[in-house]
């Protein structure tokens, strides 16, 4: 055979080129979007608060304060790093809004009446995510940690220790606001789905924190837009 009939360096490169590019281009690996994504997010979601005072009176006794379960909207925001076809993590800040009880109600052992109790939670936390093998779209689980800060307050107008230091004809004690802040630190727990078209996408949540020895989650919709 001679010399002319081997092909050149650059024909190999070529034919080499060829062969690789369809199947590197079917590989997770080769992707790009799925090798390194960068993005952020918003979302509207909507609450659950919950919290739970374990003070002595006058917050604990029955009721709200005692287990505040209302409901509200709020948002929240996402900075996330996929970098890998199938593990991910993320951070999130979020406002889960604030509930409130109008009418007033009894503690236990009648100490006195609440009115105006309310609960606001937000807060920060970090998850790693596990990205499921389902087709077309995005679904994965995701678990961290959170650190929720918590206002609960309220209006208390104390009922047995008027009674017993008041005549009968006095006027009714006055009113005394309450309010507790703190902030803890917890598990969360999530799952999720998301659909992408090109550098955006669509998702919805479910997440589940950990705040006031009780668990608020909420249930959000929003957008996710991958710049890197």
């Amino acid at each position: 055979m001679t010399r002319g009939a081997f092909p050149s360096p650059v024909s190999l490169a070529t034919l080499a080129a060829m062969l690789i590019g369809p199947i590197g281009a079917g590989s997770p690996q080769a992707c790009a979007s799925n090798l390194f994504n960068v993005y952020a997010g918003a979302s509207y979601l909507r609450s659950n608060l919950r919290g739970k005072d374990n003070n002595p009176i006058p917050f604990s006794g029955s009721g709200p304060l005692n287990a505040f379960d209302r409901s509200d909207s709020g948002y929240q925001f996402t900075l996330g790093l996929r970098g890998l076809h199938f593990l991910g993590a993320e951070i999130d800040y979020f406002d889960l809004g604030s509930g409130g009880v109008s009418n007033p109600y009894p503690l236990a052992g009648n100490p006195g009446i609440v009115s105006g109790a309310r609960l606001g939670q937000k807060g920060e936390a970090a998850f790693a995510l596990l990205y499921l093998p389902v087709p077309v779209i995005d679904v994965y689980l995701k678990a961290g940690v959170d650190r929720l800060s918590s206002d609960l307050g309220a209006q208390f107008t104390p009922q047995s220790a008027c009674a017993l230091a008041l005549p009968a004809s006095a006027s009714p004690c006055s009113p005394e606001s309450l309010s507790l802040h703190t902030t803890t630190t917890g598990l969360a727990l999530g799952a999720g789905a998301q659909w992408q078209l090109g550098d955006w996408g669509m998702r919805a949540e479910y997440e589940r924190f950990t705040a006031l020895g009780r668990h608020p989650d909420v249930i959000s919709i929003g957008v996710v837009w991958t710049f890197l």
